[in-house]
């Protein structure tokens, strides 16, 4: 033995592992190289690593329990959901009545409507009359308010001197 440990281990680890490699330990023909001729019989991939049956079993049978699970839980939601409607009270009468928008329910010409408001706020605008029933405030066309108002201050009059 040497200061630095077996000097024959590390070359019989790695012998062993190159023949472990290579397959001849394990009863395998070795590898072809990777550019040789490949045998035009040959399926070119492991047969026998894969069962097919088996896999498509397996398959199905994740499908089928998948199914079952969630029409079990459809079959429990209604039952539940059903369950849940029997427990609530009956409906009282003014509950289960249809209701009806008091009339009218449509306006026949909107735009003729919108043209009579607008000719009565115009109106009610131009021209004279009174703000209240007692007659004691009395309102003027907006023109005639402008044509007062103009060159006027619109700050409240000082109260004379006394």
């Amino acid at each position: 033995m040497s200061a630095s440990g077996p000097s024959g281990l590390i070359p019989a680890i790695l012998a062993g592992l190159t023949l472990r490699g290579s397959g001849l330990l394990n009863g395998r023909p070795p590898r072809p190289a990777a550019n040789s001729q490949r045998d035009p019989n040959d399926p070119g991939h492991e047969t026998r690593d894969v069962n097919v049956r088996n896999t498509v079993l397996v398959m199905a049978g994740l499908a089928l329990t998948a199914l079952a699970v969630v029409g079990t839980m459809v079959w429990l939601m209604g039952t539940f959901a059903a369950s849940q409607r029997r427990a609530l009270p009956a409906l009282t009468p003014q509950q289960t009545t249809r209701l009806a928008p008091p009339p009218p329910n449509l306006q026949a010409d909107p735009f003729a409507d919108l043209d009579r408001e607008r000719a009565a706020t115009a109106a009610h605008v131009s021209g004279y009359g009174y703000r209240d029933e007692s007659r004691t405030r009395a309102r003027i066309p907006i023109g005639r308010a402008m044509d007062l108002i103009v060159g006027r201050s619109l700050e409240p009059a000082e109260p004379a001197a006394r």
